[in-house]
């Protein structure tokens, strides 16, 4: 169960954050998580209960939001999405490599006060 050592490093994170803008309790944690992460959102969640009581974090929401698995064609310019199983330019056929987005998980905002 790889969630749990992902979540121990988000509350890092938000802890290091805390720090730095003087919070003392955390109510809400919203992070992206890419759809090619591979990542159970129920285990990211028990992870998150777990791991939170008796720190800042205790009692504070997480709120997982999905980010579409983007290529860039480098044929014709352009951004589209895909899928494991599909990696072609929807306008020009190329097979695209270059893979934009889908594998990150990026904590995008800390609520606190």
């Amino acid at each position: 169960m790889h969630e749990l050592s992902i979540v121990y490093n988000i509350l890092e994170i938000v802890k290091e954050h805390a720090k730095n803008n003087n919070l003392n309790h955390i109510n809400k944690v919203v992070v992206n998580v890419g759809e090619f992460c591979s990542l159970e959102e129920n285990s990211l969640t028990f992870a998150f209960e777990a791991l939170s009581k008796g720190i800042l974090c205790n009692g504070a929401a997480l709120v997982i939001q999905k980010t579409e698995a983007k290529a860039y064609c480098t044929h014709c310019s352009t951004e589209f999405k895909v899928t494991f199983m599909s990696k072609l330019c929807p306008i020009c056929k190329g097979y695209s490599h270059q893979i934009t987005a889908g594998y990150e998980i990026l904590v995008s905002s800390i609520e606190g006060e």
